[in-house]
């Protein structure tokens, strides 16, 4: 496994909404990703679409945009924006990866909207992808005005071929509840519970979640996953996915590709 990127950034100015939004109608926002590794067998079986916006003055940081973003329905457009960036890049990785999944991230926002997530079927069909590899993650920051009225707009994604997942699980609105309520099909638990594996605690819980979520047909993704032995731990627990900076921070296009060019493959 290569080792991880150490590459940074630095932040520019702050930015307000308007100029958020003449950025993603410009299309200056593009996809970074960051390799999700399977626990069992270490080869990468997908990555996670991420935004990132760079500036000359430099890199914009996500905690900067995101929530402004998040404040209205422009998260719904900039959301949508990386899907079609990432989409053209997942077709071309599955003519040498067939399977190779994709993360996208979906703002609450969607649900709430009438046409959301019609786009996004619209955009996956058009995309000559296959809907099996699509990981639809709700992010919890900005949750719908009503879970279960987003029930059957989560159901919608599913009848598609995607999956649903509900992301950052256990340090935000969505709870065990929904995990009852909502139609998904797995959860990936915060990077807080990794970052506290050496708490007494920690390892119980994150092993009694991955075994509810098994017996309910669930997959389970560990996130913030730093160090071998945090792997060792996670994997030993039965959690299904891993993802961090011990395989890699977030890249742009060119330099995932090289990273996947000498990452073992998942049928390796």
């Amino acid at each position: 496994m290569p080792s991880p990127n150490r590459r940074t950034t630095v932040s520019a100015p702050a930015v307000d909404a308007a100029a958020l939004s003449r950025a993603v109608h410009d299309g200056q926002l593009v996809a970074w990703y960051q390799p999700i590794i399977d626990l069992s067998t270490g080869s990468a079986v997908g990555v996670e679409a991420l935004a990132r916006w760079p500036r000359p003055e430099g890199m914009i940081a996500p905690a900067e945009f995101i929530p402004l973003a998040e404040a209205s329905d422009l998260v719904i457009e900039l959301d949508l924006a990386i899907i079609r960036h990432a989409l053209a890049d997942l077709r071309r990785w599955q003519r040498t990866r067939p399977g190779f999944e994709l993360s996208i991230n979906l703002s609450g926002r969607h649900l709430d909207s009438p046409t959301g997530v019609t786009e996004l079927v619209a955009m996956v069909e058009a995309a000559s992808v296959a809907p099996g590899t699509i990981c639809v993650e709700l992010t919890e920051t900005t949750r719908p005005d009503a879970a279960d009225q987003g029930a059957p707009a989560l159901e919608a994604l599913r009848a598609a071929g995607m999956s649903v997942w509900l992301d950052d699980f256990g340090a935000g609105f969505y709870n065990l509840r929904d995990l009852i309520r909502l139609p998904v099909d797995g959860i990936k638990i915060d990077r807080e519970f990794t970052a506290q594996l050496e708490h007494p605690r920690a390892a119980p819980l994150i092993g009694a979640l991955t075994t509810a979520a098994h017996q309910m047909g669930l997959r389970v993704t560990v996130e913030g996953v730093e160090t071998t032995a945090q792997a060792d731990v996670v994997a030993r627990l039965g959690c299904d996915l891993g993802q961090g900076y011990l395989w890699s921070r977030p890249l742009p296009v060119d330099e995932l590709e090289g990273w996947l060019s000498a990452a073992p493959a998942a049928s390796e």
